[in-house]
This record gives C-alpha cells, sequence and structure tokens, in this order.
C-alpha cells in the first residue's frame, strides 16, 4: 500500500515537472513579451507615450503581415528569403501606376496578380526540379530585387496621388489606429481561422510533418505546397503596397531583410525550420515582442548600429530556439 502511495507520488511529481516545463518553454515568448513592456515603459515613460505607441503600430503592419505569410511556409516545411524582395517589387509597381493615373482597382489587382506570379515561379521550381527551397529562394531574392532596381535604377518614384498615400494611412477609430494596422488585424485573424480550422490549414500542417504519409492519403502535396507559395506572395504584394503608401513613395530598396526578420518572430513564437509546428498567433507574438524591443533600444537613444547587431542576435537566439526545440521533441520520441 505504501509503496503504491509511493509511485502515485512520484509519478505526480514528475507530471508536475514535466508539465511546468513545457508550460514555460510554450508561453515564454509571452512572458518575455510583458517583461519587455514593463522594464521599457518603466525606464521611459515615453515608451508608452501616444507618439510611440502611434509610430510602432505604423510600422508592424509590413513585417506583421510577413510573418503571417511566411509563417504558412515554415510550417509546409519550406523556407522563403525573397518575400522581402517581392514585397518591394510590387510595392514600388503599384506606386509607379499610381503615378501614371491608372485606377486604383487596377493598380492593387496588378500588384497583386504580380506576387502571386512570383510565388507561383518559386512553388513550381521547388516542386518540379524538386530544389532546395533556401538556395532557390536566395537566388530569386537577387533576380527580383535586381530587375526593380534595374527599372527604377534605385531612384525613388515621387508624386503618388493621394489615394495611394490612404491605403495605409486613414485613421480609423481613435487617432492611433490607421487603415494599415486594421488590414494587419484582418490578415491575422482570418488567416489564425484557417490555419486551425480550415482543409487548407490541416493539409498545410499534414505535409508539413510527413509529406510522404500526406501523399499516400490521397492529398497532392506538389499542388498544396504551390498554393502555399502563391498564397504568400499574394500578401507580400499587399505588405509591399502598404509600405509604399506608409512612406508615399516608391522605394525599390525597401524591406530589404524583413523575411530574416519574420522567420525569426515565427521561430521565436513556436514555428520550426522543417515543418508541421507552428501558430500565426505564436508568429505574431513573437513579430510583436522583437519590435517592441527595437521600439525599446530607439526610444532609449542606443546607437542604431547596435540595433542592428542587436536584430543579428535575435536571428541567431532563433535559430538556437529551433535546435533546442527539435532535440526536445526527439527526446520525447524517443
Amino acid at each position: 500500500m505504501e509503496k503504491n502511495i509511493d509511485n502515485k507520488s512520484v509519478l505526480t511529481g514528475n507530471l508536475k515537472s514535466i508539465s511546468i516545463k513545457d508550460l514555460l518553454l510554450k508561453y515564454s515568448i509571452y512572458i518575455v513579451l510583458v517583461a519587455l513592456v514593463i522594464i521599457f515603459s518603466s525606464l521611459n515613460p515615453k515608451f508608452l507615450g501616444d507618439a510611440n505607441i502611434a509610430n510602432f503600430l505604423r510600422q508592424i503592419p509590413t513585417v506583421g503581415i510577413i510573418t503571417v505569410a511566411i509563417t504558412m511556409v515554415l510550417i509546409i516545411g519550406g523556407v522563403d528569403l525573397s518575400i522581402g524582395a517581392i514585397a518591394a517589387f510590387t510595392g514600388t509597381t503599384a506606386a509607379y501606376m499610381a503615378t501614371k493615373g491608372f485606377n486604383p482597382i487596377i493598380v492593387i489587382v496588378v500588384s497583386l496578380l504580380i506576387g502571386a506570379m512570383w510565388g507561383l515561379f518559386n512553388g513550381v521550381l521547388i516542386t518540379q526540379f524538386k530544389l532546395e527551397p533556401f538556395i532557390l529562394t536566395m537566388g530569386t531574392s537577387y533576380l527580383i530585387r535586381g530587375l526593380i532596381l534595374f527599372f527604377t535604377n534605385g531612384i525613388y518614384i515621387k508624386g503618388l496621388p493621394d489615394w495611394f498615400y490612404s491605403l495605409s494611412n486613414t485613421k480609423v477609430g481613435i487617432k492611433l489606429i490607421h487603415s494599415n494596422t486594421v488590414m494587419f488585424i484582418l490578415i491575422t485573424l482570418i488567416m489564425a481561422y484557417v490555419m486551425k480550422n480550415t482543409r487548407f490549414g490541416r493539409y498545410t500542417y499534414v505535409i508539413g510533418s510527413n509529406k510522404e504519409s500526406a501523399r499516400l492519403s490521397g492529398i497532392n502535396v506538389n499542388k498544396h505546397f504551390v498554393k502555399v507559395y502563391v498564397l504568400e506572395g499574394i500578401f507580400a504584394a499587399i505588405a509591399g503596397i502598404l509600405l509604399m503608401s506608409n512612406l508615399n513613395v516608391g522605394a525599390p530598396s525597401e524591406a530589404n531583410g524583413l523575411d530574416l526578420f519574420a522567420m525569426a518572430a515565427a521561430i521565436i513564437g513556436g514555428a520550426q525550420f522543417g515543418g508541421g509546428v507552428g501558430t500565426i498567433g505564436g508568429a505574431i507574438v513573437g513579430i510583436l515582442t522583437i519590435q517592441v524591443f527595437q521600439s525599446g533600444l530607439a526610444i532609449m537613444g542606443v546607437n542604431t548600429f547596435i540595433q542592428q547587431a542587436v536584430t543579428g542576435t535575435i536571428i541567431v537566439v532563433a535559430v538556437i530556439i529551433d535546435f533546442y526545440r527539435k532535440r526536445s521533441i526527439f527526446n520525447k520520441k524517443s
């Protein structure tokens, strides 16, 4: 009898220790986010001031939408280093068309189609030729960026019409909220629902977990893989349009490095290289944490170059986190 009680006590203790460890691992990013807000707001009252919050909300939509897009790609087991270039290409194209007097609907539709075509280009090459996504999209990133710089000579496109500026900068409700923030929130909520509650989302997770099992269960793996990249291209186009609208210029050199930034956020938020794991919500918390950290450093007057070094450190930390998560999963399975 005493032996059974001792065994139960040991088992209960083990379960408690395991659950606490898992909970800390699962919710650590939320703890870090709250801690950063408390620390920076206590160090500098301006951190939670209207000006800084407004600036934060104006900056987050572009990188946030890219984070949503790249999270889908990571979940299915892909990688895309060209999403920032696609955003720059489509956004600059939209700005150019706007200056030429094209109808706003035509400008937006054409830009979204261009984003979708670049996504299709990546997806088809990866699936049909069994290419490594990391290397391929690195190449297409240079290709896309080179083309837009060639066509514009690297010069900003100015003189945009008022309607283009309004796409990102129309106030919605309170003065701190603008249309680009609302667009970001809507995309996040829609894709969080899609990934969790629809066939598209389920297929994405299944393929990311095991492509061969997905194929044997009747899923057209290549077709779905391409769909994810096309959708990512469309989101990149939306992010690019909102970015150029916010800047009120067509800037072909913008959105450089956002792909790595977004990937780091997705991984910190729970996604993994290799696929099958991650959530849109977790990725958004990841990007909010990184942005809060950067905003805090800026308002504290930290040198810009140090901020860049910190960003690089965050990416390194994300890779380390991914390594330890995979090792933890492997140990549990064995």
